[in-house]
């Protein structure tokens, strides 16, 4: 009889969808890049790890670099999970990362030769990489190939004449 009206209004916010992304692998002497995403009802989000490592630039940062922690890496996985932030219920997605130990290069020791018998034996090894390794430097050559950790290598004249030379074994 007032002639006054009441209302109900409400605002519903729409779904919110959190993609941690796929699960991930990386070498101990590495890091993982982060490429999450969350829409519908909020867009930001915050990782947060099952290990100790740490997000760089920041948590914050959706696609963060992840840098395991010495603990993370002897544990050999960590579990990284992506909240939303909103005034909403908070969704979450996870992704689980594997660390792999980091491949052991080693090419033994430095080696002095004649300049009269100049072809160095090389006696590398690589262990942990899938893909084995490689001698490089120098504009001479291997024997049988770059890739046999025990090929020799024969230098230039102008390597000979240089008096050093360098080569390194990469995995």
């Amino acid at each position: 009889s007032s002639g006054c009206r009441y209302g109900y209004f409400s605002e519903f916010v729409s779904k919110i969808i959190v993609e941690a992304g796929d699960d991930l692998s990386i070498c101990a002497n590495g890091s993982a890049s982060l490429s999450g995403s969350v829409t519908g009802g909020a867009t930001t989000g915050v990782w947060t790890s099952s290990g100790s490592g740490t997000f760089l630039p920041s948590d914050t940062d959706l696609n963060a670099e992840y840098v395991p922690s010495a603990a993370d890496i002897t544990n050999g996985s960590v579990v990284l999970t992506l909240t939303s932030t909103s005034i909403c219920y908070p969704e979450d997605d996870f992704l689980t990362l594997t660390i792999t130990p980091a491949p052991v290069v080693d090419a033994w020791t430095d080696q002095s030769i004649c300049e009269n018998n100049s072809e160095i034996t090389l006696d590398g090894s690589v262990t942990g990489a899938s893909g084995g390794g490689y001698w490089s430097g120098g504009a001479g050559t291997y024997n049988p190939g770059n890739t046999n950790m025990t090929a020799t290598y024969t230098p230039t004249a102008a390597e000979i004449s240089a008096g050093t030379l360098t080569l390194t074994l990469t995995s």
